[in-house]
């Protein structure tokens, strides 16, 4: 049996209380891979506080959240001005970067971001939103 890895997501979330889906992706002219809409049903009963599209990497064995990172901002690069009438027309719209880590066998990911990744991030509006999840497991010492 292979021991489990560390695996990192990253995903570009925009979120606002309500607005059009399909404007969002045919002015980005990319395709997101989640989306849902206020009120609906998610994997629990409860109904979503906002509407949402994500553009995002899926689970990926790493020890660089860069990696993972780099691709999707790579995607949105060139796109700024689009974000910034995105922005005008949906007031309340917020913009993240979600970083979700799951470290396992304590084999933690490098977590730099490099001026040039806060620059575009700040350009954009996004804020960064960190989530950790460290796994037990038996160090070889003990």
């Amino acid at each position: 049996m292979t021991p489990a890895q560390t695996e990192v997501l990253v995903y570009f979330r925009l979120l606002a209380d309500d607005f059009s889906i399909e404007d969002v992706t045919h002015r980005l002219g990319l395709t997101p891979t989640e989306t849902y809409k206020r009120e609906e049903k998610g994997n629990s009963s409860r109904p979503r506080e906002y509407t949402s599209w994500s553009l995002g990497t899926g689970y990926q064995p790493s020890f660089d959240v860069n990696d993972q990172l780099q691709h999707i901002m790579t995607q949105l690069r060139g796109k700024e001005t689009i974000l910034d009438a995105i922005y005008d027309t949906y007031d309340d719209m917020q913009a993240r970067f979600i970083i979700v880590i799951v470290i396992e066998n304590g084999q933690t990911p490098s977590l730099v971001f490099d001026l040039e990744t806060i620059q575009f991030a700040h350009r954009i509006r996004a804020e960064f939103d960190i989530d950790l999840y460290a796994n037990p497991y038996q160090d070889e010492d003990c």
